[in-house]
């Protein structure tokens, strides 16, 4: 090769034509120019034809490449392939080139019918130097493929065209179809998706304008229709999907709740007044509680508490569909603009929910407790009851300050009962986290409501207070029983004395929550250090979280028949996969309330009204300035966190 000297060279696997420049640093690879601004270097054997024409400029190179393209776009070698296939088992490039243009062959000529033959021929197979007929029955078959690679080529051209242009075809046929599919696919799981190379094409023959073609390609879908703005789409890259198999909602639409309702060994207290009390909004209430009085010792004041839960272990068998279902779930799934329920409709919303004035089994906790908080004694049954009412966190705050309204006489001494055995456990240890939360909703219209929610209000501490009373007891029981149960301890965190000189806030919320040691799951009790209980599970939300239901099920057996329905290795494998997909769900959701608290951020701080001046100022506590990265910042009126970097 001469220094200037058009070539056809194969470049990532891709014949094309190019001007040698020389040899490369690098033994046995040359230099070859492509285009007027780029220089490739090769392996000196990847050179597969050297065409003797030598030029000075690229302008020129270019002018050659862009005439034997076009050549090369137009040759079709039926006709020689006709005369050939019953003559010769292979041609040289000089005898195919004779055959197809005659004896005025030129160097252009040959580069073009070169490029031809290295793209793919119908017609011709082999290498750089000799080809070989097809037979023809594969010539027929490479034709029919080609033909259908045109076509879609074609498909994809019109596609990209009117994804281009906002639209779709009207209407899409088949393979546009699954191009549109491939391309969503793309845009939710990236680089991981098996035919993303399908998907960049396209992106690529659409003119995305950006070299992020992922973000394009959620552009352009979100432009045709396809997906929403504010499209969830790490719920599909998480393999979370809100529609249940037939089968499963077939078992939760049979389901007889009347069956575990007339089980005689249940207790019924039906009579009792019960109620429950959660936001407003909420659909599936697994937890009431009640209230009698009862005689104590000197006077002090003693009641027979109730706590009672849902029993969704008597509505869902063990490995039928729902429970199966149930198990690959793990837990409901709540973010701002909905909900992925782990039991199909119409269980978690109305024929497990303890619902007002509907009949209802549960796994219920009976306990006697003096007012100092002190657990006289205690029994697990299992149960019948009916709600009374279903109040919100709201309205039992209201009934706590009310002496006059219809539930006082009954929350204000839970509430004290609650107290007393928060306090109880404060001196065994435990450790107050009480930072408030954002309750975010999504309105049809796309506006955004943010709620702030102190945890710190009567009515959430009682059900709290309740809540962990019940879960502590049931492990105590399990403990003494021998029952298999998945128990969450927490070592006792090591506060020292720095925490003495912050003020009650978000800072000490955070420097408290650094200080607390992970939780532990484990099959044998322990203290839970965090919470100040001698051993702690968790059964006390069966209708949206698997292993509460797992647990539930476990005690009921027991108490039916002294027999349990899970080993302790089941046990161990659903609270161990059960602690990974809940830290992948609580990520997720966590995800989505950032997104949707910006977006309301936007829309009050930031909305057509308030860009004249430059938006409103927000308040903000810094946590962490440690050098060398970002500050963390909370907001001062949102439980927000955000790492960024502050000025001077």
């Amino acid at each position: 090769m001469k220094t200037g000297e058009i070539v056809v060279a194969r470049v990532k696997g891709e014949a094309t034509v190019g001007r040698y420049t020389g040899p490369a640093k690098t033994r046995g690879r040359v230099r070859v120019a492509l285009g007027r601004n780029r220089e490739v270097e090769v392996p000196a054997d990847r050179v597969i034809m050297d065409t003797g024409v030598v030029v000075s400029q690229q302008d020129e190179a270019e002018a050659f490449r862009q005439e034997s393209e076009a050549l090369a776009s137009e040759i079709d070698l039926a006709e020689v392939w006709e005369i050939a296939h019953d003559e010769a088992s292979s041609m040289s490039l000089t005898d195919l080139a004779g055959l197809y243009w005659g004896p005025s062959q030129d160097p252009v000529r040959r580069a073009s019918l070169l490029l031809h033959l290295a793209r793919g021929s119908p017609y011709f197979t082999g290498g750089d130097e000799s080809f070989t007929c097809r037979s023809r029955q594969a010539v027929e078959e490479a034709c029919a493929r080609y033909r259908s690679e045109e076509q879609q080529a074609r498909a994809t051209d019109v596609l990209a065209q009117h994804l281009s242009q906002g639209r779709l075809p009207d209407p899409a046929d088949e393979y546009q179809a699954r191009l549109l599919e491939h391309l969503r696919g793309y845009v939710i799981h990236g680089d991981d998706y098996t035919r993303r190379a399908s998907a960049r094409r396209l992106l690529e023959r659409a003119d995305a304008g950006t070299a992020d073609l992922q973000r394009a390609g959620f552009e352009l879908l979100v432009r045709v229709g396809i997906l929403s703005p504010d499209e969830p789409i790490d719920l599909e890259r998480e393999g979370i999907v809100r529609d249940f198999p037939p089968e499963a909602l077939t078992e939760a639409s049979s389901v007889d709740i009347s069956s575990p309702i007339a089980e005689p060994e249940r207790r019924d207290l039906t009579s009792i007044d019960t109620f429950t009390v959660d936001d407003a909004d909420t659909e599936d209430r697994d937890d009431a509680i009640t209230l009698a009085p009862c005689a104590g010792s000197a006077g002090e004041p003693t009641y027979r508490i109730g706590i009672h839960i849902a029993d969704a272990g008597a509505l869902v068998p063990i490995d039928g569909a729902v429970d199966r279902e149930a198990d690959r779930r793990m837990a409901s799934l709540y973010i701002p603009d909905g909900k992925v329920p782990m039991l199909p409709s119409p269980l978690p919303d109305h024929t497990g929910s303890l619902v007002p004035d509907e009949t209802r089994p549960a796994l219920s906790l009976l306990a006697t407790i003096a007012e100092s908080g002190e657990v006289v004694s205690h029994e697990i049954v299992p149960s019948v009851i009916r709600s009374d009412a279903a109040l919100s966190y709201e309205e039992a705050d209201r009934a706590l300050d009310d002496p006059g309204h219809r539930w006082n006489a009954v929350l204000a001494p839970l509430n004290r009962v609650a107290q007393a055995l928060a306090l109880r456990r404060r001196e065994a240890g435990a450790v107050g986290l009480e930072r408030a939360e954002m309750l975010i909703r999504v309105r049809e219209a796309g506006t955004v409501d943010v709620k702030v929610v102190q945890r710190t209000t009567p009515a959430r501490r009682l059900v709290t207070e309740y809540m962990i009373l019940f879960n502590s007891l049931l492990a105590d029981f399990c403990a003494r029983e021998g029952i298999p149960a998945a128990y969450r301890s927490q070592a006792a965190p090591d506060l020292g004395d720095t925490l003495e000189y912050v003020p009650e806030g978000p800072l000490r919320q955070y420097l408290l929550m650094r200080r607390l040691p992970p939780a532990d799951l484990g099959t044998s009790p322990a203290a839970n250090a965090g919470l100040g209980v001698a051993a702690y599970v968790q059964a006390t939300s069966p209708l949206r979280r698997y292993p509460d239901l797992v647990m539930q099920r476990q005690v009921s057996r027991f108490l039916a028949s002294r027999q349990v329905s899970y080993s302790t290795e089941a046990i161990a494998s659903v609270a161990q996969r059960a602690d990974v997909q809940l830290r992948e769900i609580g990520r997720i959701e966590e995800g989505r309330r950032r997104y949707w608290f910006l977006k309301y951020l936007e829309q009050e701080y930031l909305g057509p009204d308030r860009r004249g001046d430059g938006g409103a100022m927000l308040q903000a506590v810094a946590l962490d300035n440690r050098p060398g990265r970002p500050a963390l910042l909370e907001l001062v009126d949102y439980p927000f966190r955000i790492r960024t970097e502050l000025a001077g």
